[in-house]
């Protein structure tokens, strides 16, 4: 379980696409180059060494076994689900650990790459 969600990103490139005629040229904004989507999570640190365990299959190139499709649930303050998010073969592209702020509690924040990432109903 993470206790924030830093972020979620899909992005797809605008290109330029001309098109010309004899009597006029039209220029039209379409989709190109598709990045692909991240999700980025933080915890408080703890004994669990899962997450390192997961992105060490990236670190030594069993990229086949690192991924992993999964379902993100995110809560509102009374525990209800809000949001979920389906990720098509996920893995940890980044993991960092390091203190919040002047609190001195020690943070593993998560970043997952996935090749598909597509919200359902809760």
């Amino acid at each position: 379980m993470f206790s924030e969600l830093v972020s979620i990103s899909s992005a797809v490139e605008v290109v330029d696409a001309i098109s010309a005629s004899p009597t006029e040229t039209i220029l039209k904004k379409l989709p190109g180059k598709r990045t692909p989507p991240t999700v980025t999570l933080k915890r408080g640190m703890s004994r669990n060494i899962e997450m390192a365990a997961w992105h060490e299959l990236v670190i030594l190139g069993d990229i086949a076994a690192a991924r992993k499709s999964c379902s993100l649930t995110m809560f509102n303050a009374k525990g209800d689900p809000v949001a979920c998010y389906h990720l098509t073969d996920a893995w940890p592209s980044r993991v960092e650990i390091g203190v919040a702020g002047g609190s001195g509690v020690l943070m593993e924040t998560v970043t997952m790459t996935c090749d598909f990432i597509q919200r359902v109903s809760v």
